[in-house]
Parts: structure tokens; C-alpha cells; sequence
């Protein structure tokens, strides 16, 4: 390794720990533990980069101002009692307040006074009716580990009991527009969404130095090391490292696992994507810090360091999820 790109990495890692260590499976299971008890295990995840506004998936002012305070009551409450929560108010009044329905039925939740859920004029506060709605979910029992549209009928009692099911997926993404949703997007057919504040995985400063420790090696199309690597193949390599084994390969798929990270918030260690074909990205690189990543690009350019800017070169940025690590008993 020359000078220059023993500078460039020293430079690179200011602040960040080089002494690789291995991740204790507890670390790793404290994060499932959090996943299991907070996430959307079984329902879609939503799209990123998007605010709850107005014109969001066609909602109204309106709409998006029920949406909102249903969000806000409901901030204390696990996540899927949100999109519960929402789900059964697109259902109900198509998140509008009405004050008419099917007999006495007004409100967001179509709430009946003569069914002792409150008065009339109680019933048409939004911030009352949502509260009413949570009081009476939270005392279902393993309302949690319900499908969202069991849910919804176990409060509603509706003479459609399956019709909550449609609004699922925008329900989700409702929720997770908001900004107080607390909802972030994992590939839905492995790990559901996991929670903003869960970390995606743990202590990636060793990783990063042991994908440092690589440049200046050839890339070898199909390359996991020590001596040559393809692009994942260095990251592959690199978590192995770590005492991790990856249960993906290629970009594509480390694409389709991995937790969508807006550009401008990623971190070291999240993985860069670029290259776009109709299968996914060709290319998949390492975040260093931000505006430099270490990479094994292509056949005649070894592993390197270099600076990116992700709206010129059309780059995608993600966060491996833990779910995709399997502990290995020794480095190989």
C-alpha cells in the first residue's frame, strides 16, 4: 500500500475505531429482539424519500390532517398500532371527518354514540375518536400479532370484516411518510420494516477497516478473497472478517435486502449502488464517510479509495440489515 492511500484511508477513518473486532451475537440478537417486538413483520413496507403532504398518494388537506393527528394520538403505541389505526379510518370515512354515516355512525372511525362510544359532538374530535380507537385496540388480546385487518375488526365489528385488508400497503406508507411514523423500509419479503431508531446492523467500523486493509488487490470476477475480489465480493469478505457470514452474494441482492438510506444521510459503512440494469445494480461499493468509498471496481483497476458524488454518478445508498448476517464460529 503506497503513501498516498495509506494517507487517504488515515484521513478517511478520523474518528472512526480501526481495530476490527468481532460483533457478539448478543449485539446481533438484541437488535432481532427489538425488530421482532416493534416491526410490521407481515406487511408490506413503504417507499422512501417521501413526506406526508398534500397530493401524497391523492390525499387531500384534508385527509392528510386526519391522517396526521391519527399518528400523533397514537405516538406512544407500537408502530402497527398506527397503521392499524389508519387502515381502519381509510376504511371507515376515507380519512374524513363525516358527520353522517350508517345509522348514528359519525367521524373518522364511524363511532356510534348509542354504542357508548361517546357523544356525538365527542365522536366528531378527531383527537377524541382516535383516542377511542387505541383505548379500545390496545385491550384486544395479542392484538399485535393479529393480521392488521383482524385487527381493525376485532375494535370495528364490521359487517365487512375483510375490507380493512386493502388498505394495508398505503396505510404503511402513510405511516411511514409521517414524521412521526417511525417506520423504515426493509425488503417486505424477508425482514417487514424495521423501526427508525433500529440500527440496520452494528459496528461496521471494523468491516470498513478490513475492506481498507484490501486496496490495492486485483479485482477478480468472483472474488471473496484474500486475494482478488469482484464488488461484493469485498463486502462479503470483509463482514467474514468480522466473524459474519452473509447470507447474500451479489449487488442485486445485497439491493433488495438492504434498508433504503436517503442521499446526504448515508454513514460508514452503509453500501453505495450504481450501475442500474433491469435485474438491479451491477456495482456495489462501501461508504468510507461521506463523499469517499473504497470499492473494487472492474477487470484492470484494483481495490481503491476514491470520492463519489452521488447525484452526478446516479448512485443508491442502503443499510444491510442484521437478519442478513449468520454468525460463523472462525474467521475464514
Amino acid at each position: 500500500m503506497n503513501l498516498k492511500v495509506t494517507a487517504a484511508i488515515g484521513t478517511a477513518l478520523a474518528g472512526v475505531l480501526l481495530v476490527p473486532y468481532l460483533i457478539t451475537s448478543n449485539a446481533i440478537n438484541t437488535v432481532s429482539t427489538v425488530a421482532s417486538n416493534m416491526t410490521l413483520a407481515d406487511v408490506a413496507c413503504a417507499a422512501i424519500d417521501m413526506k406526508l403532504g398534500d397530493g401524497l398518494m391523492g390525499l387531500t388537506s384534508e385527509q392528510t390532517r386526519n391522517a396526521e393527528i391519527i399518528i400523533s394520538v397514537g405516538a406512544k403505541l407500537p408502530v402497527r398500532a398506527r397503521v392499524v389505526a389508519i387502515a381502519t379510518a381509510m376504511q371507515e370515512s376515507g380519512l374524513r371527518n363525516l358527520d353522517h354515516g350508517d345509522r348514528d355512525s359519525v367521524g373518522l372511525f364511524q363511532q356510534r354514540p348509542s354504542q357508548g362510544w361517546g357523544s356525538r359532538e365527542e365522536i366528531m374530535d378527531p383527537y377524541y375518536s382516535s383516542r377511542q380507537f387505541y383505548d379500545h385496540l390496545v385491550k384486544v388480546r395479542d392484538w399485535q400479532k393479529m393480521p392488521v385487518t383482524d385487527a381493525a375488526q376485532a375494535v370495528q365489528r364490521s359487517g365487512f370484516p375483510d375490507a380493512y385488508a386493502k388498505h394495508e400497503n398505503k396505510a404503511v406508507q402513510i405511516v411511514a411518510s409521517s414524521t412521526q411514523g417511525g417506520v423504515h423500509q426493509i425488503n417486505s419479503a424477508t425482514t417487514g420494516c424495521s423501526p427508525l431508531t433500529t440500527p440496520a446492523s452494528t459496528n461496521v467500523s471494523g468491516y470498513v477497516s478490513y475492506a481498507l486493509q484490501q486496496v490495492g488487490k486485483p479485482y477478480v470476477w468472483g472474488g471473496t478473497g484474500p486475494d482478488g475480489f469482484d464488488c461484493s465480493g469485498l463486502i462479503v469478505f470483509a463482514w467474514r472478517q468480522m466473524g459474519y457470514q452473509l447470507k447474500i452474494r451479489t449487488s442485486q441482492q445485497m439491493y433488495d435486502v438492504s434498508v433504503p438510506v436517503k442521499s446526504g444521510t448515508e454513514k460508514t459503512g452503509d453500501l453505495i449502488f450504481a450501475q442500474f440494469e433491469s435485474g438491479g445494480p451491477a456495482h456495489v461499493m462501501v461508504v468510507v464517510k461521506p463523499g469517499l468509498l473504497v470499492e473494487a471496481p472492474r477487470t484492470g483497476l484494483d481495490v481503491r479509495v476514491r470520492e463519489y458524488d452521488a447525484s452526478s454518478e446516479g448512485l443508491k445508498f442502503g443499510r444491510l440489515p442484521s437478519s442478513q448476517m449468520t454468525a460463523i464460529s472462525a474467521q475464514a
